[in-house]
């Protein structure tokens, strides 16, 4: 059916009107719903620009990614049976009543065969002291094969114990993604792949794979880190 059509502003607002008896449609955002104005037999719906629709979209907000939430359950105070904060006697003692074997190469730094309790894998442990206390552990797993899954297996581990990482870091080219060629990459291409865990209170959990430094060897590393209580001087007994 032919009519008249013509176009009304109010308010600021665009609406196309019609004579005819059909019904229109309006605008608000980018819904559409039926809504017929008419006065008799003349009919008007909003007309909504092209820039509006541009500038609603724009006005949107980008989701923004929740980050995972801190622990719930206590920081570690052991890492592979030695205790964090424990001094380098006592660390040594636990080393070699074990049965494994004690080295300390440089001063701060000491190096332990074998964990203390059972860990599951093979691996040696690094310990770094700070002021006298033990506040680095470090354990090393170099596997004999599957490398990547021996790594899924300890994040998920981790995770079900301690809760999802907070951050996460990787650096796999895509030549690398293969068990095969992901082995050989760990030594020639640099690849390294993080989860951390950490607690308001300073400790922290770092579970990586690859070369901690360039001339160092490839392996799995749990770092498990306990910062070290500053003495806090008594004003009463000064």
């Amino acid at each position: 059916m032919s009519s008249e059509t013509w176009t009304a502003f109010c308010s600021g607002r665009t609406f196309i009107c019609s004579s005819s008896n059909a019904s229109g449609f309006a605008v608000s955002g980018k819904t559409i719903s039926p809504a017929v104005v008419s006065d008799g037999h003349v009919a008007c719906h909003e007309r909504l620009s092209e820039t509006a629709l541009t500038e609603s979209s724009a006005a949107k907000p980008a989701p923004v990614a929740a980050r995972p939430a801190l622990p719930t359950v206590p920081a570690p105070t052991t890492a592979a049976g030695f205790a964090l904060g424990a001094g380098p006697e006592d660390t040594r003692q636990a080393c070699e009543t074990a049965g494994q074997g004690w080295t300390n190469p440089e001063k701060g730094r000491a190096t332990c065969s074998g964990p203390v309790a059972d860990t599951g894998f093979t691996a040696d442990v690094a310990i770094k002291f700070c002021s006298g206390r033990a506040c680095i552990i470090t354990v090393h797993h170099r596997p004999e094969s599957e490398w990547s899954s021996h790594f899924a297996e300890i994040k998920g581990k981790l995770t079900e114990k301690y809760g999802m990482p907070q951050e996460s870091s990787a650096l796999v080219p895509a030549g690398c993604r293969s068990e095969a060629d992901f082995v050989d990459c760990l030594t020639t291409k640099g690849v390294k792949l993080s989860f951390s865990w950490s607690w308001p209170t300073g400790e922290r959990i770092i579970l990586s794979i690859g070369k901690a430094e360039p001339e160092s060897d490839a392996a799995i590393r749990i770092d498990y880190t306990r910062p070290v209580r500053k003495v806090t001087a008594n004003a009463g007994a000064l």
